[in-house]
């Protein structure tokens, strides 16, 4: 305990100059340490650092204002407590991994209600519970509702659907809607369907051309 305690008091402030070395000249300089000492108290926490340095520098790529930089890190750092609660919740033993904290987080910055993410999580060992969420994700986007969303997904697994296919799951409640059917009817006829959703089509060769090509300039 006590040598794991030094290594961790040691790796403090390495990782902090790994941060600020990161950051310098790519950042305002204003920003720096504030989202330093932001990273810093993640470290002591046990929560992964790289969400928060990455939200700088995407901050610092598109020019913002060092307040509003400094502001995106603090709302991701909440973000990455509020899943490391939701895992613990969920009954996950702590120290929770980074890996599955920066899971829950891209979840719930994609919208998903907590709620919903703590029963994927107590519904789901851990080697499936990305791909689920990200199928969730994905009904979410499409205007369905979380919690329906969430027990499609769930049941998809419960039949035996391989995590690689979730998102055809998905993808086959969306194409339910455009062909006319309400959110509720989408959902009803893909679990309908379980576990032998077809596969999503792949673009065509023309279709993906056609998407890379540029568009021709309006005559004159």
């Amino acid at each position: 305990m006590k040598l794991w305690l030094g290594l961790a008091l040691l790796a403090g402030p390495l990782a902090a100059q790994s941060a600020e070395a990161r950051l310098e000249g790519r950042v305002p300089g204003a920003a720096i340490p504030a989202v330093d000492s932001l990273v810093q108290r993640a470290y002591a926490e046990g929560l992964p650092t790289e969400p928060l340095i990455q939200k700088a520098l995407e901050g610092g790529a598109k020019q913002v204002t060092a307040p509003r930089i400094v502001a995106a890190v603090q709302v991701s750092l909440g973000q990455l407590r509020d899943a490391r609660d939701l895992l613990v919740h969920g009954g996950d033993e702590p120290p929770v991994t980074p890996g599955e904290v920066t899971t829950v987080a891209w979840a719930l910055r994609r919208g998903l209600p907590g709620p919903v993410v703590q029963r994927v999580l107590v519904a789901l060992p851990r080697p499936p519970r990305a791909s689920a969420m990200h199928a969730v994700a994905d009904l979410v986007a499409h205007h369905f509702d979380p919690d329906s969303g969430a027990d499609l997904i769930i049941a998809a697994i419960g039949q035996g659907l391989v995590p690689e296919r979730l998102l055809d799951v998905s993808a086959a409640a969306a194409r339910e809607l455009q062909r006319g059917h309400t959110h509720a009817e989408a959902l009803a006829l893909v679990r309908q369907e379980l576990p032998n959703v077809p596969a999503s089509p792949k673009p065509t060769r023309s279709a993906v051309a056609r998407a890379r090509r540029p568009a021709a300039p309006t005559p004159p």
